[in-house]
């Protein structure tokens, strides 16, 4: 597309105030990543504020959350380029990219969160499981984030053919690692509220909704940003892709509809019960209600509906309220399936089994907040003018 990389770079980027939010956030960064690397040395049950009874926490759900995200941007660059969903061309190149980033972003938080993740590396190669779950994970996840690397290397150098082939094979291993994220909790022999297949739904349509606000919210600073006005194909596919958003806020719903009917007026074993009343009216009412249901769901789908997907501020705003819903709902997902203890019914046990982020889990998120962002910016800058060749 460039027969040289710096005829990419975007000029409007270079500026003093854009300079001073790019270092502020790398150091968010290299907070995250040094309270991440002293959890590591001094042991995550003394850094994090899980414990043996309540063992994912924050940083579980928060790679959730950007790998689900990444999914969704992989397979919305694909759809745009791929499989002939031109209106959404306009958007393809810019979510390759920020798949890119948001897979370097749920590897970090993913490092953080196992205490020796040298040996995942290391094991999934030397001594491969193909019954598991994990390692399907963490190899679907690799291929995919390889192919996206190799798919924007060739975008950048003009190879069209090339960059279509490893981003079909990209958005294929993506939906089966989101597949596999997804059978990580169906599967899970315990916790009863994370059984029946209406999760993979949720998970895939999850990707999908996250992949559309995350790549509309960009979109709209990117051109923020550079004080331009927004181009007439690239609001239309803003309308594309609010209009995929709206419709996958109405799957999500159903879908979390039917979880709680099948949890509720099926033989689920009590501890699911106990789980699924945490969250409507127990410690996770206000997430569930308030965040998830409100305002992740229910806000954004009205306001998209009530405008018809044409305004810019009102599809930012949705999407917005959508990611913090879908931040919120990975969370309570993996916190509600440990919130009820193994031995429920014993005597002299609480009802529900307590936890809270440590500081350290907190640095570590807001320094994979920070390097989303700064990641963006530094994408915005050096190859910015590949996004307005599609």
């Amino acid at each position: 597309m460039a027969a040289n990389i710096d005829d990419l770079e975007e000029g409007r980027l270079a500026s003093t105030p854009v300079k001073w939010i790019t270092h502020l956030l790398s150091l968010f960064v290299i907070a995250g990543l040094t309270a991440g690397s002293y959890a590591t040395m001094t042991g995550h049950q003394i850094a994090y504020g899980i414990t043996r009874e309540v063992p994912w926490g924050i940083l579980t759900s928060s790679f959730a959350f950007f790998a689900i995200t990444s999914t969704g941007l992989c397979l919305i660059g694909a759809i745009s380029h791929a499989y002939g969903v031109t209106p959404l061309r306009p958007l393809g190149s810019r979510a390759v990219y920020l798949a890119i980033v948001s897979t370097v972003t749920a590897f970090m938080l993913l490092a953080f969160s196992i205490e020796s993740p040298w040996l995942l590396i290391y094991y999934n190669a030397a001594s491969p499981n193909l019954t598991s779950n994990i390692w399907w994970l963490s190899t679907l996840y690799g291929i995919m984030s390889g192919c996206l690397f190799l798919r924007f290397a060739f975008l950048v150098s003009g190879s069209q053919g090339l960059a279509l082939t490893f981003g079909i094979i990209a958005a294929v291993t993506a939906v089966g690692a989101n597949n596999n994220l997804g059978g990580l909790f169906t599967m899970a022999s315990d916790p009863p509220i994370w059984f029946g297949v209406q999760l993979l739904v949720l998970f895939l349509a999850s990707a999908v909704l996250s992949g559309t606000a995350a790549v509309i919210i960009f979109t709209v600073l990117a051109y923020k940003l550079r004080q331009q006005k927004i181009a007439r194909e690239v609001h239309k596919a803003l309308e594309t892709a609010a209009t995929l958003m709206a419709l996958m806020l109405g799957i999500v719903l159903v879908v979390t509809i039917a979880r709680f009917y099948t949890m509720f007026f099926s033989d689920t074993p009590d501890p699911g019960i106990a789980a699924a009343r945490a969250l409507i009216n127990g410690p996770l009412a206000v997430n569930f209600w308030g965040f998830e249901i409100a305002t992740g769901l229910i806000a954004p789908l009205a306001l998209l509906l009530t405008t018809k997907t044409k305004s810019i501020w009102a599809m930012t705003l949705a999407s917005c309220m959508a990611m913090v819903g879908a931040y919120v709902q990975r969370f309570d997902l993996v916190y509600s399936g440990q919130i009820v203890s193994k031995f429920s019914g014993w005597t002299d046990l609480p009802q529900y089994l307590h936890y809270f982020p440590s500081g350290a889990e907190l640095i570590v998120v807001l320094g994979a907040f920070g390097l989303m962002v700064f990641g963006f910016l530094l994408g915005e800058r050096f190859v910015g003018k590949l996004f307005s060749l599609y």
